[in-house]
């Protein structure tokens, strides 16, 4: 039996159905290279499959080996590329003489006549070269070509060209040395046997710490995420702040840290071997979410589906509009953000429906800056069904005693839209605040779909807030009696001040060197704010609470 998918990215399929108790899946193969160009319909002829493909026209497999799917042709109907509903949608191969008919959505009718030739079929196991053991997840790729195969459980694979001649072929494998075999040659019409022995790889195990940027104090509880193309790695970091993630393999790695109440990092990509030694993750105060971490936002809900969830977000559209988005907010860590609903598919299959699907964040302290103010992105659409769309998105703000409304969306659009909202005009900044976000599909149903990425507490405040900005500087303790201490970032001089609610410098200066100072006072009890000027002109600024 063979099928499609009427899906983007999806694949040709071949199932042995001779026991219809016991149907066993053989193989699958997709054409385009994942450009999200979907297969229509497939017929068999004598062997071959012939397919309309959208928008990669018509592709022709060698079916004779069912276990081992081979393109051996096609032809391209279409001026579009990619995902959607174009191109060729219907192929007729059964006439006598051997033609093909196609109806292109676009561009009408094409009479072909193919040439119907064999594949060269390449087919092995991929094992441990110490053990024999079977690999897994190798992927075999004939280089030049775009045919390639991954292992399974058992190590075998299969794949082929419909070009004979000879060959170099690839070995990669999560955990092993890549290895190329030259010379292999593929003959019209047969099989050529490679089994393959990879080296495996020395794993090692990668220290670190994660420490306060302004106190330099560590960190517990701070998450470290690390991924290459083919390695995943997450680690915690204890009381004393170190981590510790064994069974590392070398690899050029993107590192993701953070923990709630201070801000995510994520550094340039960098090549982690055994002799990299322990590293150090500096993290900056403020609270800043762009979800490529699980900083723990609750989920409720009495929609049957479009949940919320957290991942890349899989695109889908309606009538040629975007719904649910196809990528993240820009310019953050990573590329994933909370989503409702992220199956992908149609636009129809997993948007929220019947009820209404409702996200809140931890708890933050809204009193840790000066004049804080709430800083997220957000999608939102709605169309489509019996009516003018009625659903909505609200956004909400909680101390835990009372709850206000932000925004009530309710205006359908196809984009990230950043808002900025300043506290103290809705509610008194408080210590244990969070943010609610709640999408409804209310009664008649339509399609609705809603997003959130890049949520931050930010300091709204532009008293005495002049020149480029100081990187981050550590203030504590806070709440405050007759003393604080300042560290800066780098261990340079700077100059300290503080002003009240007015403006007025109130006490200082105060040098600050190397780095450090310790600030005296017999300032009234209050909040002030504590202005540093390093030596370049650069200003920083933070909240500080005195309590007498």
């Amino acid at each position: 039996l063979y099928t499609t998918d009427e899906r983007t990215n999806a694949y040709v399929a071949a199932y042995d159905v001779s026991d219809p108790t016991d149907i066993q899946f053989l193989h699958k193969l997709q054409s385009d290279n994942g450009s999200g160009a979907i297969p229509h319909n497939t017929y068999w002829l004598n062997d071959y499959l012939v397919t309309s493909y959208y928008t990669y026209g018509v592709a022709i497999y060698d079916a004779s080996q069912p276990g081992n799917l081979v393109e051996v042709g096609n032809f391209d109907t279409s001026p579009f590329t990619g995902d959607g509903f174009n191109g060729a949608w219907g192929v007729y191969p059964f006439f006598e003489s051997g033609r093909l008919i196609i109806s292109d959505i676009q561009m009408g009718l094409f009479v072909l006549e193919p040439t119907y030739v064999h594949a060269c079929w390449l087919q092995g196991t991929v094992r441990n070269a110490d053990t024999q053991v079977p690999v897994g997840q190798a992927t075999v790729q004939i280089i030049g070509t775009t045919s390639s195969s991954t292992t399974g459980i058992g190590g075998t694979y299969g794949t082929g060209h419909h070009e004979a001649g000879t060959w170099s072929v690839s070995v990669t494998a999560p955990g092993y040395e890549p290895a190329t075999i030259g010379g292999v040659e593929l003959v019209t019409g047969q099989v050529t046997l490679l089994d393959i022995d990879l080296v495996p790889l020395v794993a090692f195990t990668l220290q670190g710490t994660v420490i306060d940027a302004g106190t330099q104090e560590p960190l517990e509880g701070a998450q470290v995420h690390m991924t290459s193309t083919d390695y995943t790695y997450e680690a915690s970091s204890g009381a004393d702040g170190t981590f510790a993630i064994p069974g590392v393999f070398a690899d050029e790695f993107d590192l993701i840290a953070g923990k709630w109440g201070w801000r995510t990092v994520c550094p340039d990509p960098q090549t982690i071997t055994s002799t990299t030694g322990a590293i150090t993750i500096e993290l900056d105060r403020g609270y800043y979410d762009d979800f490529e971490l699980d900083f723990g936002w609750t989920v409720n809900s009495t929609a049957t589906a479009g949940i919320w969830e957290r991942g890349v977000p899989e695109g889908t559209t309606y009538i040629g509009l975007q719904s649910n988005p196809g990528a993240d907010a820009a310019a953050d860590c990573g590329d994933q953000a909370y989503v409702t609903g992220n199956a992908g598919g149609q636009a129809g299959e997993d948007d929220v429906d019947n009820g209404h699907t409702t996200l809140t964040s931890p708890v933050f302290d809204a009193t840790t800056v000066w004049d804080p103010g709430i800083l997220y992105h957000r999608w939102f659409f709605n169309s489509g069904g019996s009516g003018s769309p009625n659903d909505f998105m609200r956004i909400s703000l909680t101390d835990g005693t009372q709850t206000v409304v932000l925004e009530e969306v309710q205006t359908s659009g196809q984009s990230w839209v950043p808002r900025e909202y300043r506290i103290a005009d809705h509610m008194t900044p408080g210590p244990a605040m969070k943010l609610i976000v709640q999408v409804a599909d209310l009664d008649p149903g339509h399609l609705v779909e809603g997003g959130l990425d890049r949520f931050e507490v930010v300091e709204l405040s532009g008293v005495g807030v002049d020149g480029p900005a100081l990187p981050g500087f550590a203030l504590w303790p806070n709440p405050a009696q007759d003393r604080f201490h300042v560290v800066l970032a780098h261990a340079g001089d700077a100059v300290l001040e503080v002003i009240d609610a007015t403006g007025r410098v109130v006490h200082g200066p105060v040098a600050v060197r190397g780095g450090r100072a310790e600030v005296a006072h017999d300032l009234p009890a209050g909040v002030y704010l504590a202005r540093v000027v390093d030596g370049t002109s650069a200003v920083g600024v933070q909240r500080v609470v005195i309590a007498r």
